[in-house]
């Protein structure tokens, strides 16, 4: 009886803390505008709802073992939840690229979320994501790829293969490959500004392209902006499917 109890905490334990690491890390779930009291407490709820379905766990008595699997269910939902991170990122690389070409590139502001300077444009895109995000029910989609981690990898069985450390190289891949790629479009337009601001200056050379274009380098890239507007919602598709198949990527990985 008193092993049955034993197992049957540990079982408990482990979900929590897959699940509890899983929601810290998160961008929607992890906001520090939630209460650590909030996330704690929807980690022990989901914990609870995910009990009766997950696979019970072997229980030995050592604590070494126990102490093992500990370690494998944190390390599964710290990377779930920072695969998130990363793509959610590649809007900020994004960002970066269209303020340095708009003349923005020493304007940022503090994103509360990290404490760090993030790029203006960037965290215009992030706002932007994270609202259409929650519009389409992507934090549904999040809870049911935690609810499958249980059937891909059961509790205490993970292992590190190659294909783990694989899916975590592609999603720094992927990161940078989709930030370039969004802004590229607005990027090319205020080259293009650039380069007939260049042959302005060399034929009208009275004409100070200094002072006029900072200010039609930014009207430019806010028009711009505004245009590539309906790409940007395909771009946020994208980079909604990559997240979900580079956690499966990730799980499998560990199987």
């Amino acid at each position: 009886m008193e092993i049955d109890l034993q197992a049957n905490l540990l079982k408990f334990l482990l979900i929590l803390f897959r699940c509890s690491t899983f929601f810290i890390l998160t961008p929607v779930f992890g906001r520090r505008e939630l209460p650590a009291i909030g996330k704690i407490g929807l980690a022990a709820l989901v914990s609870i709802l995910l009990y009766p379905i997950v696979t019970d766990v072997v229980y030995y008595d050592n604590v070494f073992y126990i102490l093992l699997m500990v370690i494998k269910e944190i390390t599964i939902g710290i990377a779930m939840g920072y695969i998130t991170v990363l793509m959610f990122s590649c809007l900020y690389t994004a960002g970066e690229l269209i303020d340095l070409e708009m003349g923005f590139g020493i304007v940022n502001v503090i994103d509360p979320q990290s404490n760090a300077q993030v790029p203006l444009m960037g965290n215009f895109y992030y706002i932007l994501m994270l609202l259409i995000f929650l519009t389409v029910d992507g934090h549904h989609v999040l809870l049911s790829a935690l609810v499958r981690s249980y059937e891909i990898v059961p509790l205490g069985e993970g292992i590190f293969q190659q294909a783990f450390f694989d899916g975590i190289v592609m999603s720094f891949r992927d990161m940078f490959f989709i930030g370039v790629k969004v802004s590229l479009p607005i990027v090319s337009i205020i080259f293009i500004t650039d380069l007939a601001l260049g042959i302005i200056a060399r034929t009208v050379p009275q004409m100070n392209v200094f002072i006029v274009g900072l200010p039609l380098k930014i009207s430019v890239g806010i028009i711009a902006m505004i245009l590539a507007l309906p790409m940007y919602l395909i771009a946020l598709d994208v980079i909604f499917s990559r997240t979900y198949e580079n956690i499966y990527v990730i799980l499998k990985g560990m199987r």
